[in-house]
């Protein structure tokens, strides 16, 4: 998957289920009443724990997934830039940003405020 790619629906309510698996265990460890009669506290409590690590795991990385999705629409912004863009390279000398300086096809560029030579395919 892509960064900032919307993640697939499906993968998104496979993981949800453990988190309602977390919410349904802790109903029925705190609920009480069914006619079983209520597990000790120590099981109340340990249990919950299970539960809760469920709970984050299922309903967190869903989340998590729309959020990055969100915050990076596009699809190249944490990838390589493809051949020919020079924005958002950084010279290995000064720092300064080539902005729309052009690209060569075997990657060389030349930076605007150093004028130095540099590949950027090598780091």
């Amino acid at each position: 998957m892509l960064p900032g790619a919307r993640p697939p629906i499906f993968v998104l309510l496979f993981f949800s289920i453990f988190g309602f698996i977390g919410i349904t265990v802790l109903v029925f460890l705190w609920g009480g009443g069914d006619g079983f009669g209520d597990p000790p506290l120590f099981f109340k409590v340990f249990g919950s724990f299970i539960a809760l690590g469920f709970m984050v795991m299922g309903f967190g990385l869903p989340l998590t997934l729309l959020r990055r999705s969100r915050d990076e629409p596009s699809g190249m912004a944490a990838g390589p830039r493809p051949r020919g863009a020079g924005k958002g390279y950084a010279c290995p000398s000064c720092g300064g940003n080539t902005g729309d300086a052009e690209v060569s096809p075997a990657g060389d560029v030349k930076c605007p405020y150093c004028n130095g030579w540099w590949n950027i395919h090598r780091r």
